[in-house]
């Protein structure tokens, strides 16, 4: 046999043994492009005839507010939705492990605050990439 045919079968030997191999390396996983907003959603009991406002306050402020920095994480924090006595916040990616639920009054007058730690739940994406996450929590006023 010649080098020529034996570098042949080699060549060709190996490269069978090199798409072999990487069939059991694990492929790269990329996540899609990330960005979602997380939901916490505050149902009040109570009697709730003065709330005029609900805010999520942590150690660095309550928001929505108008005293917020721009670099506050609770900047991102924003009422969607207000049905009956439920208040419905996206809170932009964060996950706020525990917050403290104001309610107000018209004149801003605190009628409560109660300190909770949310139940977060991913509703989409994967538990690779996370994905949107939320949360419901009940809330008395006295």
């Amino acid at each position: 046999m010649t080098a020529r045919p034996v570098r042949a079968a080699a060549a060709a030997l190996s490269g069978i043994a090199l798409l072999t191999l990487t069939g059991c390396v694990g492929m790269p996983f990329a996540c899609p492009a990330i960005g979602w907003n997380n939901v916490l959603t505050v149902e009040l009991a109570g009697d709730t005839t003065t709330v005029a406002n609900v805010q999520l306050c942590t150690d660095d402020g309550c928001a929505p507010g108008e005293d917020i920095a721009a670099d506050n994480p609770l900047q991102l924090v924003a009422l969607t939705e207000k049905s009956g006595d439920t208040w419905t916040f996206a809170t932009d990616m964060l996950v706020l492990e525990e917050v403290t639920v104001r309610t107000l009054a018209s004149d801003g007058a605190i009628l409560s605050e109660d300190t909770v730690r949310p139940d977060w739940e991913r509703v989409g994406g994967s538990e690779q990439c996370g994905g949107p996450a939320a949360a419901l929590v009940s809330i008395s006023v006295r």
